[in-house]
């Protein structure tokens, strides 16, 4: 949509009255509409992505994921409201018009918490499953690998919206260059996420040969996590009832597991 609105405004509207500058300002035309329409339907498919890996991580708990449903239906409600508004603004009017002002606003700085709040809590996740299973386990944790990569990417994408954010709060209109990059920024931040997982599990599928000879302890289980051995003591009892008199004897053991 970008390249269509280029060229139409740099061939099409050459010769108008404002030239380019005031077609591609102009709020109004279809094509603006339907391309900022496309940038909030993706930024929330991304939020909605984002609440929906929580929700597994989090063994569906849906109490988890209550307050950032919340804020994915305001984000909604203020992302459609400004696409339906330019459709009534003045062909003068900016995205700094105060009947736009206070929903791009709201869109902004909800995508913001939005992104910390469901990174925190699939950090929050796997940092305290690695710790309650750090003393079962042998050799490098393989859930702190993919908390740093989880970390670093949605990083990428919270910079860029706080950046978004401070410029439009400051009337400045270097945030078109911001914005246009956040489409791109979203597909990046959830495809890196994705490949980076995949080349780190590939990486370690490598070296369980190794792990297997450094620890031979360890006890491969089910998502290929070395674990250590545990004692585990059994105790039998056993009941004999034979010419009506009554003995009782006790065995234990020990097994290794």
């Amino acid at each position: 949509m970008n390249c269509i609105r280029m060229l139409a405004g740099y061939i099409d509207h050459a010769d108008t009255p404002g030239g380019p500058v005031a077609y591609i300002g102009n709020l109004r035309p279809w094509d603006h509409i339907l391309k900022d329409t496309l940038y909030a339907t993706q930024e929330n498919l991304g939020s909605a992505a984002a609440i929906y890996r929580c929700w597994i991580l989090w063994n569906k708990n849906w109490k988890v994921i209550l307050l950032p449903i919340t804020l994915l239906i305001a984000n909604l409600v203020s992302g459609y409201t400004v696409c339906a508004t330019y459709a009534v603004v003045l062909p003068t009017d900016t995205v700094f018009n105060s009947r736009l002002d206070r929903w791009i606003k709201t869109f902004y700085s909800v995508a913001v918490i939005l992104n910390i709040m469901t990174t925190g809590l699939m950090g929050i996740r796997i940092w305290t499953t690695h710790r309650k299973s750090a003393s079962y386990s042998v050799g490098q944790s393989k859930l702190l690998p993919v908390l740093q990569i989880l970390v670093e990417s949605a990083a990428l994408q919270l910079v860029v919206e706080i950046v978004l954010l401070a410029l439009y709060c400051s009337n400045i209109n270097a945030q078109y260059i911001v914005l246009e990059s956040v489409a791109s920024i979203v597909g990046i931040t959830f495809n890196a996420i994705t490949l980076r997982i995949k080349f780190h599990a590939m990486s370690q599928s490598t070296s369980r040969v190794v792990s297997a000879v450094t620890h031979p302890e360890a006890v491969q289980t089910i998502g290929s996590i070395p674990m250590r051995r545990i004692h585990v003591n059994i105790t039998k009892d056993i009941e004999d009832h034979s010419d009506s008199q009554y003995a009782y004897t006790e065995s234990k053991g020990s097994e290794a597991c």
